[in-house]
């Protein structure tokens, strides 16, 4: 009798594993659809979202800098009056490349002062008030001082975005780096040509880090999904400093942060990695050495990896520092 029950006990089990198995489990096109269900499908984005148009006189001073009018890319850069010196080097290393146009957006008038100065009165616009979400301040800022580095970080997707709804494709770029080629522009046109589907071209942050995007040197098609990218980044961020008092939450770090909720295929991917041999940053430049191991030229370095005024001192060593 015992051994009957056992018998039966099995089957019974056995039959609804069975039934389990033929209706209950889902097959593998629905696992891989439930797992990639927590990601946006960028190809459904669309923007409906508006944002402050600049004044005449700034509109002018975009349209006298437009680097390439078929394209209609503007070469930018943000900054203070603290990174004036290094806003100085990165314009020499651009006439150095035969680049004339650019514009500065300065976070402060000191900054304006100082490149008029200098003879770049047609390259600098300050930034309007109406733009910042929080103060900015004007000196050199490390990292340690979280709390007035990060609206320095954000202050660039702030300008970023209302170029984009300008309809501008940016070709934005930190100013602790230098150009050393005059095919640099060239070569990320090469980039998009070859891939149709490419909207934006970033230089990758490191080694060592998952291939995570570096926003300080990147150049960016003023598409829905572009938008999207830095207003939601921008949206973040706000809403991280807003939680946190010690918040860490960097411009890069938010866009990384939106990047990886886009379910992103790697054939049709809108955004590429420039190759680290001919964008360097500071530690695969400096620390590793990468394009000279390998026999690369690069076309610019990126002087980051370094604090504060310790950038100037790597570029000067490694011969880059030209005013």
């Amino acid at each position: 009798m015992k051994h009957n029950l056992t018998v039966v006990a099995a089957i019974c089990i056995f039959v609804v594993v069975g039934i389990f198995t033929f209706i209950g489990r889902p097959d593998n096109d629905e696992l891989e659809d439930n797992s990639s269900s927590q990601f946006l499908d960028y190809k459904l984005i669309t923007t409906n979202k508006t944002v402050s148009a600049p004044n005449a006189e700034m509109m002018a001073m975009i349209q006298d800098n437009i680097l390439d009018t078929q394209n209609n890319v503007l070469l930018t850069a943000v900054a203070n009056s603290g990174m004036a010196n290094y806003t100085l080097n990165w314009i020499e290393s651009l006439k150095r490349c035969d680049i004339d146009k650019f514009l500065v957006f300065a976070i402060d008038s000191e900054l304006v002062d100082i490149l008029y100065a200098a003879g770049y009165e047609r390259n600098v616009v300050a930034i309007p008030d109406d733009w910042f979400h929080v103060p900015v301040k004007n000196t050199l800022i490390s990292w340690g001082n979280m709390h007035d580095y990060l609206p320095v970080t954000a202050s660039k997707s702030l300008v970023v975005e209302h170029l984009l709804y300008l309809d501008i494709t940016v070709w934005f770029s930190d100013v602790d780096l230098v150009f050393l080629s005059p095919h640099i522009y060239t070569y990320l046109l090469h980039k998009f040509m070859i891939r149709p589907a490419t909207e934006a071209l970033f230089q990758q942050r490191g080694i060592k880090d998952k291939n995570d995007i570096n926003s300080g040197f990147f150049i960016m098609k003023p598409t829905p999904l572009m938008k999207h990218i830095i207003s939601e980044s921008i949206k973040v961020q706000d809403e991280d400093n807003a939680k946190y008092k010690k918040s860490k939450l960097t411009q890069q770090r938010a866009i990384n942060r939106v990047i990886e909720s886009l379910n992103i295929d790697f054939y049709t991917s809108p955004i590429v990695l420039l190759e680290m041999e001919l964008f360097p940053v500071g530690n695969v430049y400096y620390d590793m050495n990468i394009p000279m191991k390998y026999g690369f030229n690069p076309l610019m370095v990126h002087g980051n990896f370094r604090d504060g005024e310790k950038k100037e001192v790597a570029l000067r060593k490694a011969g880059l520092w030209y005013i």
